[in-house]
C-alpha cells in the first residue's frame, strides 16, 4: 500500500471508530471525510482504492457489490508494529530451532529418509509363454508379410 492509501486508509478507520455499529455507503464515506466537490475526483478514487485493503486486513466488513455496497467498522484495533529489538529476537530464536533440528539429522540419516520415501521401481515381469518366430513356423503357423510403401513403388 503506497503512501497516499496508508493516510487514506487512517483517516477511513477514524470514520468507522468514530460510526461504530453504522453501515456506510461510498457517498457518505465521501461526505464525512469532505471528498464530494467536482474537484475532489482523485480523493474519491484514493478511497475507493484504499477500502478493499481494508476489508482484507479485517477493519472493516464490506456487504452488497458495485455502487449499492455499504461498508461497517468491525473494531479490531489496528496491528502495533514491533520494535527492532523484538524482531531481531524472534529472528534469532526461529534461526535456533532450524539450526538445532537439522544439526541432529545426519547426512546418513537424511539419505536414508530420502530412500524411504523414494518409490521403487515397478518389476517387469518375463513373458513365461513366448514363443520365437522360428517355433510358430514349426508349429505349422503363417506369416504373412506386409511390403512397405518403398516396396511398392519399385
Amino acid at each position: 500500500m503506497t503512501r497516499v492509501y496508508g493516510e487514506r486508509a487512517a483517516e477511513l478507520r477514524k470514520v468507522f471508530e468514530a460510526a461504530p455499529g453504522q453501515q456506510l455507503t461510498r457517498q457518505s464515506l465521501y461526505e464525512r471525510m469532505g471528498a464530494t466537490e467536482v474537484g475532489k475526483a482523485d480523493e474519491r478514487r484514493n478511497i475507493r482504492n484504499a477500502l478493499p485493503a481494508l476489508v482484507r486486513c479485517g477493519f472493516v466488513v464490506k456487504e452488497g457489490l458495485g455502487i449499492a455496497a455499504t461498508y461497517q467498522g468491525t473494531g479490531k484495533a489496528k496491528k502495533v508494529p514491533k520494535a527492532p529489538a523484538e524482531l531481531a529476537e524472534s529472528k534469532r530464536q526461529r534461526n535456533a530451532l532450524r539450526t538445532a533440528a537439522t544439526a541432529v539429522r545426519t547426512r546418513a540419516a537424511r539419505v536414508a529418509q530420502q530412500a524411504a520415501n523414494t518409490p521403487a521401481p515397478p518389476k517387469v515381469k518375463a513373458i513365461e509363454s513366448g514363443e520365437t518366430v522360428e517355433q510358430f513356423l514349426a508349429r505349422g503357423g503363417r506369416v504373412q508379410r506386409l511390403t512397405a510403401h518403398w516396396e511398392q513403388a519399385a
